[in-house]
């Protein structure tokens, strides 16, 4: 019996919940709402997610949205200054992983040990465990907006120990602990947490407080189209609205492609709008999108092919006039960034931003219209498909499609999930399914879909295969963007 239902939590009840989320460790006692929304308040539009992408748009800009995080309280000042020396103003705030795992006894051992020994022994962050006086310290020390990150088990609380200590965006992308960070989580699971988040987001956002939430959808774990990506971030979206969201920032992953990854750009807030409108959200705003460097496929590890790599990214971003992007630094492949990688990284990123951005350059072909028009359709596909078996609920049709592979991608690692779909790159390198599952793919985009698999076949004389998808998979980490097999 499902008993997830797309409801906002009555605030009686998550007053409630919120006693035994606090209670996870003692820096949770630290946290008052009410002296948090005061706190809020006095914060300038500067530390602000929303005001900060939103003013990236308005004036034709190309902002830079990173990854780091460092344990010690002084060393993380000193790397988010470095980030603003380089003009990032979207700050972020990567937690440990012990953090995200809510082992926060073995998170408070490292933290010790990086202090005593003056080296890293965490991975990240530890937001929860320095709790919100210490955090504030990083928050008015250094310029921009924070939004940290993290997983299903540590959510809730990273939630409440952020927003209370000044930071105002953070993601509640559960389709992402589903594709990349939870192996035993059930999809109710799942829904439950982020409904808790954006029920804590609501209750700042009912006291006049602008928090954000940016929108990650199913990781893809493969190379495959971003129609399942892109539909559950928009599910993500509508169960953060629910309970009260009124800021949602969709994440564009960028694939390789260049007609592809434009066509993405265009087709995504046209549907975010469209399906925020069909329930009735229409006071939700998009301020900004946000490009990504994809999250999981290999990265080069030779700094001259991961320059190209970030560089192809940001290019993309400028080109398609995205309001901030994510890259990873030119050292991604080797290990836990290093300051001055961060460095490098980033100003190579706004070099391409402000050169090409400031041309205005406008690029448009019959084929980025072709693949606009095959995304739309595919997630409008899949998301009236969800809707329609849950009977109108979003959340109990998500759990059903989840079940039946409706929703689906290769290569997940939650055991819950089918892994009955596979993908591959056509001869252009735009990725395309091989294997469809249960997703309910229209015909029209079947047929094209499988004309581009078919012209590769024929050109390269060889199937399609599993073998080829992990060549595709690869290619990138290699300086090519399809995979070539023995000859």
């Amino acid at each position: 019996m499902i008993k997830v239902r797309q409801q906002r939590i009555a605030e009686e009840e998550f007053l409630k919940m919120r006693q035994k989320v606090l209670a996870a460790w003692p820096t949770g006692r630290d946290v008052d709402l009410e002296e948090a929304v005061e706190y809020q308040q006095k914060l300038p539009e500067s530390k602000n997610f929303a005001r900060v992408l939103a003013k990236y748009h308005e004036e034709g800009k190309t902002g830079l949205f990173p990854r780091a995080g460092v344990p010690v309280v002084e060393e993380e000042i000193e790397l988010v200054r470095s980030l603003n020396a380089v003009g990032v103003s979207l700050i972020p705030l990567t937690t440990d992983s012990y953090t995200r795992n809510l082992q926060l006894d073995l998170a408070q051992k490292g933290l010790e040990e990086s202090i005593r020994t003056g080296k890293p022994k965490l991975n990240g962050y530890p937001i929860i465990n320095h709790g919100v006086k210490t955090n504030r310290r990083v928050v008015e020390a250094c310029e921009g907006a924070f939004d940290p990150r993290s997983s299903r088990m540590a959510n809730s609380l990273v939630g409440e120990i952020a927003f209370a200590s000044g930071m105002t965006a953070m993601p509640n992308s559960f389709f992402g602990w589903i594709g990349g960070y939870d192996k035993k989580a059930t999809i109710e699971e799942c829904i439950e947490t982020a409904q808790y988040l954006g029920r804590l987001i609501g209750f700042y956002i009912d006291r006049g407080i602008i928090i954000s939430t940016d929108c990650h959808g199913w990781l893809p774990n493969g190379v495959i189209p971003m129609y399942v990506n892109i539909a559950t971030q928009i599910i993500e979206a509508l169960i953060s609205a629910e309970q009260g969201v009124k800021s949602v920032v969709p994440l564009i992953n960028l694939q390789g492609n260049i007609n592809q990854d434009i066509a993405d750009v265009r087709a995504t807030p046209n549907l975010y709008k469209k399906y925020l409108q069909k329930f009735g959200y229409n006071d939700v705003m998009i301020p900004g999108l946000i490009g990504s460097q994809v999250p999981l496929f290999a990265f080069p590890q030779d700094i001259g092919s991961a320059f190209g790599y970030i560089n192809y990214t940001a290019t993309i971003a400028a080109i398609a006039k995205l309001d901030a992007c994510s890259v990873k630094t030119i050292d991604e492949a080797l290990g836990v960034p290093s300051m001055e990688s961060h460095v490098q990284t980033y100003r190579s990123a706004n070099w391409i931003f402000n050169v090409v951005r400031q041309q205005r350059f406008e690029i448009d072909s019959q084929e980025i219209n072709q693949e606009e028009k095959m995304t739309e359709m595919a997630v409008t596909a899949i998301l009236d498909k969800v809707i329609d078996m849950g009977d109108g609920d979003i959340a109990v049709g998500v759990v059903k499609a989840v079940e039946a592979g409706v929703l689906d991608s290769p290569f997940s690692v939650n055991i819950h999930v089918r892994d009955q779909v596979l993908g591959a790159r056509d001869l252009q390198g735009a990725c395309r399914y091989i294997e469809y599952g249960n997703l309910p793919i229209p015909k029209e985009v079947r047929q094209y879909n499988d004309e581009k698999v078919r012209e590769r076949e024929l050109k390269e004389g060889r199937k399609i295969d599993y073998n080829v998808s992990i060549e595709d998979f690869w290619a990138i980490s290699k300086g090519m963007l399809v995979g070539r097999g023995p000859r």
